[in-house]
């Protein structure tokens, strides 16, 4: 490789670290945020996975499938999906996400909408049906499981 191509691909790496963004949809819009400040999103996005995301929240998963983005969740510029408030099995083991930081559940918790949430995964809604939350399945901050 000549000093030609090595700057190609050094220009062509900056680029793409300059265009590096989140998604996050926020109060039913889509906001882009880049080193630490965030904004409407103006245009449709590709991640670097080959997520598509919409500017209506809409994302064309490189497989093929379609989700909606729900209040409070983020995907990384590399097309992972995060939440910014809520809870996650991730692994085995329930995590909390406050402002967008994970941390490992050190309790049980009562959501607003008045599921309660065990630190071993179980959740007794508020009508009384139990179910157990599995690796990848979401709760937004608010007791509502996220599709």
């Amino acid at each position: 490789m000549n000093k030609y191509s090595l700057a190609l691909v050094g220009l062509i790496l900056s680029a793409n670290a300059a265009m590096a963004q989140e998604v996050m949809m926020k109060d039913g819009k889509m906001m882009t945020m880049k080193d630490g400040q965030s904004m409407s999103m103006d245009k449709d996005m590709t991640m670097s996975n080959g997520n598509k995301v919409m500017m209506n929240g809409m994302v064309m998963m490189k497989d093929g499938k379609k989700m909606k983005m729900q209040n409070g969740m983020m995907m990384d510029a590399s097309g992972n999906i995060m939440m910014h408030d809520g809870m996650m099995m991730k692994d085995g083991k329930m995590m909390m996400m406050k402002n967008g930081q994970s941390m490992a559940m050190d309790k049980d918790m009562t959501m607003p909408n008045g599921n309660k949430v065990m630190m071993d995964g179980s959740v007794m809604m508020k009508n009384g049906k139990k179910m157990k939350m599995h690796d990848g399945m979401m709760m937004d901050h608010t007791g509502k499981m996220m599709k």
